[in-house]
């Protein structure tokens, strides 16, 4: 019995058999014609010439936008110096005392007075002869937290910079 896809089907012929490898082969080789090949030689060193100019270019980019910058800087550095020098005119002692006599109206002491003072000596105890430190007030409460705060802060950073 034949069905129906087998009715369709077409005799075998010579052209619609299966044909060996070497006949693939040759049909998958397909000739480049000198045209063709000049072409993509050509093509491919336009793209060479084109890659080395864009470099080229790049590089001149870059030097220009360094040259730019370097002015920059030497402008830079300059305004640099001039505001260094105004700032040493305006701290100097001459400058200070002429603005505080003649804008503030100061006027210089006529006479300088000075007066030496002696620390006290320690408070001697009468009975052992001995010195005594001076009795010291107890801090608040929040002197001591915040003494102690620190003593902690210290030992942390003494701790620190020991692992270290």
């Amino acid at each position: 019995m034949v069905g129906k896809t087998a009715a369709l089907r077409a005799p075998m012929t010579e052209e619609s058999a299966p044909r060996s490898g070497r006949q693939i082969e040759r049909r998958a080789r397909k000739k480049v014609t000198p045209l063709t090949a000049y072409g993509l030689f050509v093509a491919t060193v336009v793209a060479l010439v084109l890659s080395y100019v864009a470099q080229y270019a790049y590089v001149a980019q870059l030097n220009l936008r360094l040259a730019r910058a370097e002015k920059e800087l030497g402008r830079l550095i300059a305004v640099q110096e001039q505001l260094e020098q105004e700032a040493g005119e305006l701290k100097s002692l001459a400058r200070i005392e002429r603005e505080a006599t003649q804008r503030l109206g100061f006027c210089k002491p006529e006479e300088v007075k000075v007066v030496a003072v002696l620390p006290e000596p320690p408070v001697e105890t009468q009975i052992t002869g001995t010195l005594e430190p001076a009795p010291t007030p107890k801090p608040d409460r929040v002197t001591a937290l915040l003494n102690w705060a620190q003593g902690v802060r210290r030992a942390l950073a003494k701790g620190i910079s020991e692992e270290n």
